[in-house]
């Protein structure tokens, strides 16, 4: 059966997939809803009539096809296939006697089959591949439905009713589930998707949907199996009294009438030795007119026999030799010798079987006379023990039993048969006039004891099958009916919370998307009921207050950038005129939207040395500039004391590292020229390499000696290094503002772009220098917003000082 069922489910997956390989992604018209529909009505009647014949029933897996038909493919479909099929089987049924007890309850579930898969299609999954697990479900509850079918055709016979469900339900409902579960995860291969296995995800990052049915399915099912058990003990309690109340009052009738049978038994036996004893009497008596034994011949004792309706007459002479006998002789003389002895003049007995036998002394010799008593009793209108215990019965399928205390089963159902050891043990140790559970004779059974007079009892017996009946159609009625009952509740709260909360939120939460995203125009109107309004109302509210509060902060916030771009602007040198004529000097720092902490410096820390600074801080904003502020007044104040690069580094790094809880950083390049030889000390915190270009020559990149940034880590060295300037030598110091510049692509500006840029600009002044490379920059970053500050410093070695004066 479980190959012949598994065989069936694997002809519809492949079907299946076969369909699904010709009509996905196809443009569905009309007529190729219904061929699809035509396609899977055919292949329900296939497993009608290939399904496994069992008795009246036919097991199979039909609804399969418009299950398949409707949720895989289109709702008409569905439908198409479920008629189909339905009617189809309905026609199997009453014409060709297929499965014809379920007949009906088959073709109403195909039919019903096919129209909620096309339901479960249009609203819950609108259109979309179910998962397996909510496949599987859906099978399972239609087949379900289909087990429920047959209890409601057919309320006028429960048993069978019972029998067809509890060898159906089981392989129907499972392979009807898997097969549908297997066709999705076919269906995901085919297609290259990965299967996904359902995952245990954080409490804040489960769906509404998924944590609401979760519950729902826990909730409802704890109260539905509180509620079948619950039911289910009361039902076992009400079976078993009824059985007891049979089994007491049915013990308690054989015990009276076997009581009366076996007194009124007792005279028949005592009349009947009467009757027999008088038969032989009256016998000898006309023996002796006769003549005495002499004259006693066949002929004698036939008539006898027949005269007074006896089993057996035998007549004997003095030494025991039988004269004559007729009937059915036993040969019972010895029971009798002492009627030949003299010792009595006659004798009776009970003989085995139901024979009376008398004796009567008759010259010199015996008339012995032989009765049926079973037939003196049916004359007198008894009949005896046997057939007054076959006038009761117990419950439909019960039993009685007399049994005597040698185990031998002299009265019942059983009669004749001998219990063995252990049945008697247990029918000896068990209490008498209580209900108990045994197996007697093979047969699991409550049963009931009562003592009889002597050793004898009465064992009545109802088997578990006919006791727990009632109460198994039941409880397979009451477990169907809380399933679907369960389905229909969850479906419908899930279509619930999904069209009314989940669409809902969703709806919010795309307006708050837009609203986090900066849209702060965004209204949420959402009022499909009194909490999604009030929620809209205080979104809506929430927004304003923000955007009052922003509009306040963008105020002061420009207040702030405003004073801090003015601090910062106030502390740059902006005077680039110079007694000297040994150089040239320019510098710019164009800030970007929000204010940096770039800058650059540049002063005498004696006559003939001029100290040239370029740096960048971390972070943006005021914090950014005070840091600056800090920074640069460290490093100057530590050069005018006439301290080398290194050890100007050195200083200040350690004074920007007390007290920096925000743990911000600059990096920074300083040069320290002697112009009246060219020398020029330098030392570089982090910062950028600078641009060098020899007389005549192009500018090259001077990749110097790079040290950590200023305000990291305490008591870090710095490594200083001398760079000779000769007559006509430029240099270029920059902040990462300009490599790091961005156009619309998101490509950056870049030190070779730069120095590109420079080579062009050689016949320039500084300051035109200056200005054409932030041009450039301006022209590559197009529309692309500046992240950064832009700050750089050009210079122009033209000649010692000491030569000029002279």
């Amino acid at each position: 059966m479980i190959l012949k069922m598994a065989a069936l489910t694997l002809f519809h997956v492949v079907l299946s997939a076969v369909m699904w390989r010709v009509f996905k992604n196809k443009k569905m018209t009309f007529w190729k809803k219904c061929l699809i529909g035509v396609v899977y009505g055919c292949a329900a009647i296939l497993s009608t009539h290939f399904g496994v014949q069992y008795s009246q029933m036919v097991l199979n897996v039909r609804d399969i096809a418009p299950l398949s038909a409707g949720l895989f493919f289109d709702p008409v479909s569905g439908m198409v296939a479920g008629l189909i099929g339905g009617i189809e089987r309905f026609i199997a049924g009453t014409f060709w006697n297929v499965g014809s007890y379920t007949s009906i309850a088959c073709s109403v579930s195909t039919v019903l089959a096919g129209f909620l898969a096309a339901f479960l299609n249009k609203f819950v999954f609108r259109g979309r591949l179910p998962n397996a697990i909510s496949a599987m479900f859906a099978g399972a509850v239609m087949e379900v439905f289909h087990m429920y079918a047959v209890f409601i055709t057919h309320q006028d016979d429960m048993s069978m009713a019972t029998y067809v469900v509890k060898n159906c339900s089981i392989p129907m409902i499972a392979f009807t589930g898997i097969g549908l579960a297997l066709s999705v995860i076919v269906f995901l291969i085919m297609d290259e998707k990965k299967l996904r296995i359902p995952k245990v995800l954080p409490k804040n990052e489960r769906p509404l949907l998924r944590i609401f049915t979760a519950g729902l399915l826990l909730v409802t099912s704890i109260i539905l199996l509180i509620n079948f058990l619950f039911a289910f003990s009361l039902q076992t309690k009400s079976a078993e009294q009824d059985a007891r109340d049979i089994l007491s009052k049915v013990s308690s009738s054989i015990r009276m009438s076997y009581t009366q049978v076996l007194k009124m038994q007792e005279k028949i036996f005592k009349l009947a030795e009467e009757s027999a004893e008088s038969y032989a009497t009256v016998i000898a008596n006309q023996i002796m007119e006769d003549g005495g034994l002499s004259s006693v011949d066949q002929e004698f004792t036939d008539s006898m026999v027949y005269v007074f309706d006896l089993s057996a007459v035998d007549v004997v002479d003095a030494e025991g030799n039988v004269i004559s006998s007729s009937g059915n002789s036993q040969g019972f003389l010895d029971t009798f010798q002492s009627v030949l002895d003299d010792e009595c003049w006659s004798s009776t007995v009970q003989l085995p079987y139901d024979k009376t036998a008398a004796a009567v002394e008759c010259d010199g010799g015996l008339v012995q006379v032989t009765l049926s008593t079973k037939r003196f009793a049916s004359a007198l209108n008894f009949d005896g023990v046997s057939r007054v215990l076959s006038l009761f019965q117990v419950g439909n399928e019960g039993s009685f039993d007399i049994i005597d205390s040698s185990g031998k089963v002299t009265g019942g159902g059983h009669d004749g048969a001998v219990m063995s050891d252990e049945d008697m043990k247990l029918l000896i140790e068990s209490p008498a006039k209580q209900v108990f559970e045994g197996e007697f004779f093979g047969i699991p059974s409550l049963c009931w004891k009562e003592e009889l007079g002597g050793d004898e009892v009465i064992l009545t017996q109802l088997s578990d099958s006919e006791v727990y009946s009632a109460r198994d159609a039941q409880a397979y009625q009451t477990a169907l009916a809380d399933i679907l009952v369960f389905g229909a509740i969850y479906a419908a709260v899930y279509m619930l919370v999904q069209y009314i909360v989940v669409r809902n939120l969703k709806k919010v939460n795309k307006a708050l998307g837009k609203i986090t995203a900066g849209d702060l125009d965004v209204v949420v109107d959402v009022r499909k009921s009194a909490e999604f309004d009030m929620l809209s109302n205080d979104i809506n509210k929430t927004v304003t207050t923000l955007k009052g509060y922003i509009s306040a902060a963008e105020k002061r916030m420009a207040q702030d950038m405003e004073m801090a771009k003015e601090i910062q602007e106030s502390t740059l040198p902006k005077n680039f005129s110079f007694p000297h004529h040994e150089f040239e000097l320019y510098a710019s720092m164009n800030p970007a939207r929000l204010v940096g902490g770039d800058f650059y410096d540049f002063f005498f820390v004696s006559r003939y040395k001029l100290a040239m600074v370029i740096a960048d801080v971390s972070g943006k904003g005021f914090p950014a500039a005070l840091f600056m502020m800090r920074g640069k007044t460290q490093i100057q104040n530590l050069a005018k004391a006439g301290l080398s690069p290194a050890e100007i580094m050195f200083q200040a790094n350690n004074s920007l590292c007390e007290g920096n809880d925000a743990e911000m950083f600059i990096t920074a390049w300083i040069g320290i020229l002697d112009l009246r030889n060219g020398m020029m000390s330098c030392a570089n915190a982090g910062h950028e390499y600078p641009v060098l270009m020899r007389a005549g020559k192009d500018y090259e990149l001077f990749k110097d000696k790079h040290g950590m940034v200023l305000g990291g880590l305490e008591n870090v060295k710095f490594k200083e290094y001398e760079l000779q300037l000769f007559v006509g030598d430029r240099l270029f110091v920059y902040t990462d503002g300009i490599p790091e510049a961005i156009n619309e692509e998101m490509d950056q500006f870049g030190t070779e772009r730069l120095v590109k840029t420079l080579n062009t600009l050689k016949e320039k002044t500084e300051q035109e220098t200056l200005t054409s490379v932030l041009d450039e920059i301006y022209r590559f970053a197009g529309k692309a917003e500046q992240f950064d500050d832009i700050t750089m410093l050009g210079f122009n070695y033209q000649g010692s000082c000491e030569g000029r004066e002279k």
